[in-house]
Parts: structure tokens; sequence; C-alpha cells
């Protein structure tokens, strides 16, 4: 039970004539989202758990609203409310000279919970062309587009007791000449009980949040970030608060919408910096998950109390949205851990620890290896050795076969930053740590053997940096390095973009300019090839030298959008820049190295990609000090490339050592597994 302001809207919500409903018209979206309003989360559940908990399955007094549509197989049209025609040539047996289908009830809402399942029983009633209306609930076949959310056994839906959901029930003749749907909510609500810290919790802890709460006794609610968009696969989500009040000392996390309601009741598990930090259990995990994916924002508030139920307090609403897809693929990144090394994690497997990939320790290598690029299917991998001033080449030409490592020390083959074609069997590399002509080269590289390919390389004017090939192969991007530093650490660039022509490469042409007091650099290609992220940096006190502007963890740094054409408008990417609530403000978070997920996934009517960045920001209540940390954000492409801010606040990648940092989160669609 969390307010009685909840139960009552339920109550009001739910409150109808007391009997199944047939359809009678179709509610559109907005209507939908009126039935569930920002401000239920002033509300309790008390209703909804004597729904669920109590009767364990759906009750005139439980149901609620929803949208229904109509469609017949025969080309015959639908009817708005909700009833199917047909032209009455079809139909045998009891289903002779069928016209329409209506069903009832119309929009159900059922209450589950994890230890029972909701039911609904299903009426269809046929219209006929010769004779009266007739019950046909047992001729037609009932089905849920989620078969995710339940069963039906003849005309009687019966729910999963896992997750809640909403779907669409389809009645349909046999032959699917005619046929009728209506909208279902099978809404969850589930309450787990989290750590007590060594003091049992009360009997009923929810009463200890019911009545009017107070404001001084409000906990701040800190992390995840406010409008976060989180893949379903994410598996681990901290909930930071700070306590406010030393009145509480019981607290409830709630998550709710349309499709749950999930509270996890607790006492403060890791008192940090005044307050409390506290990985989601993952159970509570899978039912907000598995509930909510490709769903509207979920409310997520944290309440505060006591046991003796005196008082207690409401935070501000934060929105969590559970993305419609997992996101897939392979991450390999450099950090200074374990000695510094290449690790990996893989999404798409059951691992919650990344592993060690090269390291010196592991692989013998006589210095520290990193500045890797990988091919886009996962085969194959390009590294440096040594960092500034070294960048001897690491090539894995197959990482489908034993581990071997193809070490050239020649000084004519050295690399620093890379990047792979779509085939893989070239990649895109510089080297400007040495004096022109090679500093001012753009290399390209065989595939299979890793060494250069004199005949192909680019002599530009300037130092190139960076190199990003476009995964529909067409462009490659560079930075127009302004003053020669080092690769990893140069100074006043722009971003310039080269165009393929015939065999080989246009003239480069300037996309993001050189300016005065700024560098812009490190472009990666989305997954569509429509725009390209970069890093901008504004140098301190307009020092283009300066070394918080030398493009490798640069406070100021932050990330930008612009489309791959010559005088396009670049636009920041500003809510995945913008600071948590830890942040105090701060709007230096060191972004650096925006990397796309290879994929494009989708998310309702839209797209959705994935992209990471190496930042020192502030983990909630946890402060890294000076070390960079991966942290992931989503884009809508569609906004960005309409010159839009498509950008959603970032989250903290939860596998990470908080001891270390991290850097170059490099993106494969898959793991590729090598035999021992």
């Amino acid at each position: 039970m969390i307010t009685s302001m909840r139960a009552e809207s339920a109550r009001r919500r739910n409150t109808g004539s007391g009997g199944p409903r047939r359809a009678s018209k179709t509610l559109s979206r907005a209507g939908r989202a009126a039935r569930y309003p920002a401000r239920m989360r002033a509300r309790t559940l008390a209703l909804l758990f004597a729904c669920a908990v109590g009767l364990g399955l759906a009750s005139p007094g439980c149901g609620g609203g929803g949208k229904s549509t109509a469609t017949t197989g025969s080309g015959a049209s639908s009817s708005a409310s909700g009833t199917s025609t047909s032209d009455g040539s079809g139909g045998h047996g009891a289903l002779a000279g069928l016209v329409s289908l209506s069903i009832a009830p119309m929009n159900a809402v059922l209450q589950a919970t994890p230890s029972a399942a909701a039911t609904q029983a299903y009426t269809v009633t046929g219209t006929f062309k010769n004779k009266p209306p007739a019950d046909v609930t047992a001729e037609i076949t009932l089905g849920a587009a989620n078969s995710g959310l339940g069963t039906f056994s003849g005309g009687t839906f019966t729910s999963v007791t896992s997750k809640g959901g909403v779907t669409q029930v389809t009645a349909s003749s046999p032959d699917g000449m005619v046929s009728v749907s209506t909208g279902l909510t099978v809404h969850l609500t589930a309450v787990v009980n989290g750590p007590d810290g060594g003091q049992a919790l009360p009997a009923d802890p929810g009463k200890s949040f019911m009545g009017t709460p107070d404001p001084s006794r409000a906990p701040e609610l800190v992390y995840p970030n406010d409008g976060v968009i989180l893949p379903p696969n994410l598996k681990r989500l901290e909930v930071h608060w700070r306590t406010v009040s030393a009145k509480n000392t019981l607290f409830a996390l709630d998550f709710h919408s349309a499709a749950a309601d999930i509270r996890t009741q607790l006492r403060c598990p890791q008192p940090t910096d005044g307050g409390c930090i506290f990985e989601l259990d993952p159970v509570a995990y899978g039912y907000l998950a598995d509930s909510n994916s490709g769903g509207d924002p979920v409310e997520l508030t944290v309440l505060g109390g006591d046991d003796q139920a005196s008082g207690f307090g409401t935070s501000a609403t934060f929105h969590v949205t559970i993305a419609q897809d997992d996101v897939q693929g392979g991450l390999y990144y450099w950090t200074t851990s374990n000695g510094t090394a290449i690790m990996r994690f893989d999404f798409g497997g059951s691992a919650a620890t990344p592993e060690i990939f090269l390291s010196p320790s592991q692989n013998g290598f006589p210095t520290c290896v990193g500045c890797h690029a990988m091919s886009h299917d996962g085969t194959k991998m390009v590294a440096s050795l040594g960092g500034q001033n070294d960048g001897r080449i690491v090539y894995l030409a197959d990482l489908a076969k034993p581990k071997t490592l193809a070490l050239d020390g020649d000084a004519q083959n050295h690399v620093q930053f890379a990047s792979f074609n779509p085939a893989g069997d070239r990649f895109a590399a510089i080297y400007g740590d040495t004096n022109p002509p090679e500093r001012n080269t753009l290399f390209f590289h065989d595939g299979t053997t890793g060494q250069r390919v004199a005949a192909e390389s680019i002599v530009l004017p300037y130092e190139p940096d960076h190199p990003s090939w476009s995964p529909d192969g067409q462009h490659i991007a560079i930075d127009h390095v302004g003053i020669h530093q080092t690769s990893q650490r140069p100074f006043n660039c722009g971003i310039e973009l080269l165009t393929k022509s015939g065999s080989g490469w246009g003239a480069p042409a300037v996309l993001v300019p050189i300016a005065p007091g700024l560098s812009r650099y490190n472009a990666d290609f989305a997954p569509d090839s429509s725009f390209l992220a970069f890093s901008q940096s504004t140098c301190p006190n307009g020092d283009i030298q300066s070394n918080d502007c030398d493009g490798d963890a640069d406070p100021s740094a932050k990330t930008w959008g612009v489309l791959p054409m010559p005088g396009a408008s670049p636009v920041l990417l500003a809510r995945s820049t913008a600071p948590g609530v830890a942040d105090k403000g701060a709007t230096d978070l060191t972004d650096t190295f925006p990397r796309f997920s290879p994929f494009q996934q989708k998310q309702g009517k839209g797209r959705l990609f994935y992209a990471t960045i190496s930042s020192r920001r502030r983990l909630g209540l946890r402060d890294p000090g000076q070390h960079q940390l991966l942290w992931m954000f989503a884009i809508d492409p569609d906004k960005v490339t309409a010159g839009q801010d498509g950008s959603s606040p970032a989250f903290f990648l939860p596998f990470q050592d908080l001891a270390t940092s991290n850097h170059i989160a490099q993106w494969t669609t898959t793991i590729v597994k090598m035999p021992q």
C-alpha cells in the first residue's frame, strides 16, 4: 500500500456500470494515457492490492480502459464500435450468415501478483443475416497479440504471474473472415522486501507510507538520471537517494506504470555520502524490465518513513523508460586496471563481469596495449603498443582461431588509431608521432596481414587523426589537427570527410571546421551512417594548447552530432551531456570518445541507437574522482538528422571496476570466442 490517493484514484478509474461492457468506441492513445496521469505518483496501491491479492482475478470493480479495434477478412469495413462486419455470405454451421462480431468486456484491466494469476472470461456475440444475435464464444478463436502475457482456454484468459503489459485480444471466425479486437492490460503488483540492516522490517511496512506526505521528510532521489532509457537486459540497476531527514529509517522504492507497480521495502543498505545505495533485486528488475519493455516511461519515487508510522516523505518523481529491444554485441575497452588491459564484455551473454582480453601480464607484452580498433563482425583487432611515441602494431587477424599475436616492430608499420571498413578487409590508420610525410598520411592496411598497402595511402596537407570508416563504406571522417603534439593529444582540431570516388577517395571536405578556442575531434559514425557523433572541447581562456584542451581527457568535452555533409550544422546532444543530481549543476563532465553500438533498434514506431562515452561524472552518490568510466545513452536518430537533440540522459555501465579508468569502448556485432 502506497498512499490513499492512489487507492482512491484506482477506485474512481475502475468503478463502472458493474457488468461487462461491449465495444462501444475506440479509445485514443491520449485517452489511455489519461487513465494513468502523472499525479498518480501521490497515491497508493491499496485497491490494486485488494484486487490482485484478495481476489486473484479481475472483477467489475478492478476493470479499466483500453483500446478496441475490429477487422474483417472479407474486405468489408469495420465499425468504430469495435464490431466487425461482413456481407453475411461467410461461415458454416452455427456461424452461417455471420455478419459481425462484438466482444465483452471491452478493454479489461486485470490485476495479477507473483502468487496469483488473473483471469477474464470473454463473451463473443455474433450478428447474423437471417437470425437473431447469438453467443458464439465456443465457435470462434480467441488469442492475445502478446502471448507472453497469458493464454486462452476456451473463452477465458489466464495471465502469467511474472510480468504485466498491454496487448490486444482478438476474436476471429474459423475462416478468418470476421474478427474483432479489444485492448487488454495485465497489471502486475509486486512487493519485494530488501535488506533490513540487521533490524527486522515491520510486519506490514506499507502502513508506514499511508496518509499525507510530509515534505520535510522527502528523500532526494539521486540516481538513475531522470529520463534515462535503459535496455531490458541491463540486469543491474542501482537506485541512489539521500535520506534528508534523520527520522527516515524505513524506505520504499516504487516503480509505477500502467503495466506494473513494483515496490521494494528496505532499510538503508549502503550508507554513502548522506544517503543510501541499493541495487535492485534481480527478481524485481525482471518484473520492471519484462513488464515495461517498449512501453511508456515508468515513474520512480523513493519514500522515507519509520517503523512507528509517524510520518513519511516522498521524493520527486523520476522517469525511467525500458527500451523495446535488448542491447546486443560485444564491447572492447581499454582499462588502467590489471597493469592496463583491453577488456571485453558480451551484452548478448550471461556473464555479469567483463573478461581480460589482452594485457601485458597475460600476453607477455613489454608495455601497455591499447588504442584498439575492431572489425564490425568482431573477428579482427588492431591495437597499439606503448602509447604515445611508440605505436608498435599488434594485429589479430582471426579471433576465432587460437590467439596468436602479430607484433611488428618495423617503424614503417606503426599505428596509433585505426578504423575498419564494413567488410573487414581493410582498415584506415594514422601514426602522427613522427615526422612528415608519415605524420600527414592516412594509411590503409590489409585486413588479412595487418600490413600497410602503400599504393592506397593518402598524403594530406595536414596531420590526420582518429579515422572513422562509415558502416556503409562510403565515407571516412578524420581529425584535421591544427597544432601537432601527439596523436593521442592533438591540439585545435576540426573534422573533415573523405567520400568514396570509384575505387579511391575524393579530396577531403571540411565537415566541422577548426575554430578559435575550440577543438572538435574523435568522430564516430552512427550504425546507419546517417550522422556522426564527435567530441568538442572549449579551451580554458581560449588557450588552444592547454592540457585541458588536448583531445584526451578534456574537462569541457561534450558530445555533438553532425550530418556527413559539408556545411551541415552540428547539434549538441545536450541531454546526454546533462549533469546528474550529484553533479550539482557542473557541466564539465569530461565526456570523450563517443562510440556507437552497431545495431539499429526499434522503439515504438521509431528507432533507437546506443552510444558509449568515457566520463568523469559522478555515479550518483559515488565519486569516481579523476577516474573516467564508461557511460551509455540512447539516441533517437531521426531527431538528430532533423537537427534536434535526440539524446537521452546517460546511465552507468554497471560491470566496471570503480577503482580504474576506462576508455575507447569499441563495439562489435558479436563476441567471437577463441579456442583454448
